[in-house]
């Protein structure tokens, strides 16, 4: 536990949690992890400016960057003998690169199955019997088509 004092009078953790819409067990949580360490006045833990602007990164880490927890506190942590905050961000940036490509599959096959003109598509659209039958002889999902419904997507 932190026991540096704040330079102004701070903020209680039940204004800051109403602040950033957290629970106050959420703000114990991270400082138990080591992403906060708010001053103690008469044993009550008290949030200056730095630690609000902490939070409102660590918020912005986890809603845009999709971040989990560790990956942040690498981050803060900077580069130290045990580990590169680099390393997390790369790891972060190689994980988003893989849902991306799933997503722009995943939006190319449902935009296909939009696009076919057959009233009912699972029983009717010869490309997705094509598809069935390409995975049952191989066990591969194919390539989803590209958003113009007719050509796989590399």
């Amino acid at each position: 536990m932190s026991t540096r004092t704040p330079a102004s009078p701070g903020r209680s953790i039940g204004e800051v949690a109403g602040r950033f819409d957290v629970a106050v067990s959420t703000l114990r949580w991270w400082e138990r992890c080591g992403l906060l360490t708010p001053a103690r006045l008469s044993g009550r833990r008290v949030y200056d400016d730095a630690d609000i602007r902490r939070i409102a990164l660590i918020q912005l880490l986890q809603k845009t960057a999709m971040m989990s927890l560790p990956e942040i506190s690498a981050l803060l942590d900077g580069t130290g003998k045990d580990q590169d905050w680099r390393t997390a961000v790369g790891a972060r940036v190689a994980e988003c690169e893989a849902q991306l490509a799933r997503l722009t599959a995943a939006h190319a096959y449902l935009t296909h199955l939009l696009s076919c003109p057959n009233d009912h598509p699972t029983d009717q659209c010869p490309h997705l019997a094509e598809e069935i039958g390409t995975y049952l002889a191989t066990g591969r999902v194919p390539a989803p088509p590209d958003s113009a419904g007719d050509t796989p997507v590399a």
